[in-house]
């Protein structure tokens, strides 16, 4: 559909020749006729339209008498000095909310919140716990630098002091670069 038709009828009559030759073609006829289509359901919504707009009408209005008596018995019960303090307390708040939300994409960054280092943290806590209500720990007693080899055989303490091992070498090379990688040769 690249011709352009000049105001109609012409002199010539070339372009109602130029029109009857776009009405054969399928593609023009098939748009026409959606056009149509389309033409007589917009009539019938703008037809339909005043009828539906006047009952939107009537039920908005009829919600917003019963609301407006709802909301001033809410508005009585409201402090506008508590509400306003409330609301400046907010808003100092939210540059500390952003900074910390900040934080917490560094620390996803990190990987601080993978599963694997979740679950390190999560039995930390819990040995943590454990050791506060364990009455060996605090004892009193001492350990003398003898009795370390005998400790160091027993597999919690060998797992536990590879873990921290593992651990230093592992920040201490990532003390030297961006990112964590092994430091086990």
């Amino acid at each position: 559909m690249s011709a352009k038709i000049s105001p109609f009828p012409g002199a010539t009559g070339a372009n109602a020749d130029l029109l009857l030759e776009k009405l054969q073609e399928p593609e023009v006829v098939r748009s026409l006729v959606s056009l149509l289509e389309k033409s007589q359901m917009l009539n019938d919504f703008l037809e339909r339209g005043e009828a539906m707009l006047n009952s939107v009408s009537k039920g908005v209005s009829q919600l917003g008498r019963a609301g407006v008596a709802g909301l001033s018995k809410t508005f009585e019960s409201v402090d506008l000095d508590e509400l306003k303090t409330h609301g400046q307390n907010l808003q100092a708040m939210i540059p500390a909310v952003r900074d910390f939300l900040g934080e917490l994409g560094s620390l996803k960054e990190a990987g601080f919140f993978e599963p694997e280092v979740v679950k390190i943290i999560s039995r930390t806590g819990r040995a943590m716990s454990a050791a506060a209500r364990d009455p060996d720990a605090n004892s009193t007693e001492g350990y003398g630098i003898l009795s370390l080899p005998g400790l160091l055989k027993e597999p919690e303490v060998a797992r536990t002091f590879n873990f921290i091992i593992s651990f230093a070498r592992h920040f201490g090379s990532d003390l030297d670069k961006d990112g964590a990688v092994s430091a086990k040769k």
